[in-house]
């Protein structure tokens, strides 16, 4: 397998050890080799350092702490089959190594409270890496993360405490009088959001976020209604599926509410979008709204916040006006973004699992405690609570003894009950595809989202693909219809993979093949509704059959199944397994061994960073 590492450039021997035992790969050598080539005097362990920090960028890591960089390098999946013990690798000395961090004429430091260069850099010049004594980072992210920590710390400490009576009756009017007693913490979330600049609202499902968002807009306009201009309000989201959502459920909780016409017109004209739309994306990959250019709105809500990850969040908070209020919605407990970061978990820190906090954005945020999705005593509810509470042991009590109603778990090994679940997944199949050749796209669609398969991983087993595979199969030979697994038939459950704003359908996009006179067309749920359209206008997309964790979030569906690999894996995680749990409305089952469950209930995904550093400590 020699021949298919990745070579070393001569400048780099020192990185060839690292190479072999699958640490670095071509992308991490070849950053490192042109710093090296292009900033005189830098050393073999600066050189080191440049690859072992882009490595951990393309694993969600914004920084590298070189006291741990061992410990994390020896935690994550290698590449290659050889097991190499990470520690009999060369690794510098690491006094030695902060010593020539310090020194490079690549680095600039910085301190990592201010910010500020210890030493100025040569004049006109951007340095590679930035090294705050602790943390290295390529000088592009720790960018982003100081505009996310200087705009958080600064809006934090903007609050109006004036007594604002009027506030107060829309208050009484939206969500009750306050019983001091059994404070209502959305509420409390609402009036936050309407005196700082910056209000986080988190939360696990059902526990009344979105039912929050929508009395927050309802309050922040009826206190604006003699306003001349009228309050500008912009509500977003990551993907456009999460988007959709969004809006629709904003407008149906919006719809329990009684409102005068006027305002009623106002939030009507509210449409929910991507962030990248709201930013409004171009071609060349900027942005139209940046520092230069400000957002044109009052209020900015965001729903998914834990999809964002570091760069977008950076850009939506540079975009946005001095003056404008910012709320920003989500689980911290999900999976964070695919890319680097976990913004929402390091801004909502000890907060998220109901510590006693004190800190400089303390007061910006509020947690909803209470569970209103599910009924009291919800066996989903409890498995979350469970996984979230790293209990793997209750977690498994409950898998155990569930009558299949709830919740339901499938041992790998255990081949009947496994083989009565993948019929019971192609039966809810054949629904779909059934829908589709009757030309009910509406149906087939809803159809899909009655069970779902959602895979820790694309390949193996019990990845996506495989059980995309199985299902077709299974589907093919219940209809007798040879056309199943081609490219394009009718019933095929399709997601879109990639953003495209010429024809409006964006990542995370749902649909099913249907015929329409003689031609197969795509029936999309998008975010304006349903539309249908030409096979032809799509090029990156996937069949919905199964799907990845990660590409579930912000989706909800009446049966999940949670199928994990067979072994050990670095992609088990808790986020993963709390995610897939709390995306089902009415049942879980959850295939995989015991040690596999274990270890996902078990492992907390850390990401290296500094930002909740400084907003915390």
């Amino acid at each position: 397998m020699a021949d298919q590492l990745p070579l070393v450039p001569t400048s780099s021997p020192e990185l060839e050890p690292f190479v072999t035992a699958g640490v670095l790969r071509s992308a991490e050598v070849q950053v490192a080799a042109t710093i090296i080539r292009l900033v005189q005097g830098t050393t073999p362990e600066v050189g080191l350092a440049v690859a072992l920090c882009v490595r951990q960028l393309l694993n969600g890591h914004v920084c590298i702490g070189i006291d741990s960089i061992e410990s994390d390098i020896e935690s994550m999946e290698l590449d290659g089959s050889a097991e190499v013990l990470v520690r009999a690798l060369p690794w510098p000395n690491v006094e030695q190594w902060k010593a020539a961090l310090s020194s490079s004429p690549a680095v600039l430091n910085v301190d990592p409270v201010s910010g500020q260069p210890t030493a100025a850099p040569p004049s006109g010049t951007t340095l590679p890496l930035v090294y705050d004594g602790t943390r290295l980072y390529l000088e592009r992210y720790w960018r982003y993360e100081r505009v996310i920590g200087d705009r958080m710390l600064s809006d934090a400490a903007e609050t109006s405490t004036t007594t604002n009576p009027e506030l107060e009756t829309l208050l009484d009017q939206f969500f009750g009088p306050d019983d001091p007693k059994d404070p209502n913490l959305q509420r409390l979330a609402t009036s936050v959001a309407m005196r700082r600049r910056v209000t986080v609202i988190a939360g696990g499902p059902g526990t009344g976020k979105t039912y929050t968002v929508a009395r927050l807009i309802a309050t922040a306009i009826a206190s604006d209604r003699d306003s001349g201009a009228g309050l500008a309000v912009a509500l977003a989201a990551p993907t456009g599926k999460a988007a959709a959502r969004m809006g629709e459920a904003v407008a149906l909780a919006l719809g329990e509410l009684e409102l005068d016409d006027q305002i009623k017109e106002r939030i009507s004209s509210i449409e929910a979008r991507t962030l990248h739309r709201l930013l409004g994306w171009r071609p060349d990959g900027t942005f139209r709204y940046h520092r230069g250019e400000y957002l044109p709105y009052d209020l900015v809500v965001v729903d998914e916040t834990s999809m964002v990850d570091l760069p977008m969040m950076a850009r939506l908070l540079e975009a946005l006006s001095p003056k404008a209020r910012l709320v920003l919605v989500g689980d911290p407990f999900q999976l964070a973004s695919v890319d680097a970061g976990a913004v929402l978990g390091d801004v909502v820190g000890p907060a998220a699992r109901l510590e006693q906090i004190t800190g400089p954005i303390s007061d910006s945020l509020v947690v909803l405690q209470r569970v209103r999705r599910f009924a009291e005593g919800s066996a989903i509810a409890k498995l979350a609570n469970a996984v979230r509470s790293r209990d793997s042991d209750s977690a498994l009590s409950m898998l155990t003894a569930s009558d299949g109603a709830e919740l339901a778990w499938v041992e790998p090994n255990d081949t009947k009950s496994l083989s009565s679940l993948r019929s019971q997944v192609s039966e809810a199949a054949v629904e779909v595809v059934s829908l589709a050749q009757h030309g009910d796209g509406p149906g087939a669609l809803e159809a899909s989202t009655k069970l779902k398969v959602l895979c820790a991983t694309r390949w193996g087993t019990f990845g996506s693909y495989a059980w995309t595979r199985d299902i077709e199969q299974r589907i093919a030979a219940r209809l007798n219809d040879v056309h199943i697994q081609q490219r394009w038939y009718v019933g095929r459950p399709v997601i879109v993979t990639r953003n495209d704003y010429v024809t409006g359908v964006f990542n995370g996009d749902t649909g099913v093949v249907v015929e329409r006179d003689n031609r197969l067309v795509v029936a999309v749920n998008a975010v304006d509704g349903i539309r249908e359209m030409s096979t032809s206008l799509f090029d990156e997309l996937e069949t919905w059959w199964a799907m990845t964790v990660h590409k579930s979030q912000g989706s909800e569906f009446n049966h999940v199944v949670v199928s994990l690999p067979e072994n050990s894996s670095a992609v088990l995680s808790n986020e993963l397994l709390y995610t897939a749990i709390t995306r089902a409305k009415h049942k879980v089952t959850v295939v995989g061994t015991e040690a596999a469950i274990h270890e996902a209930v078990e492992n907390p995904i850390r990401r290296a960073s500094g930002l909740h550093a400084r907003l915390w400590d």
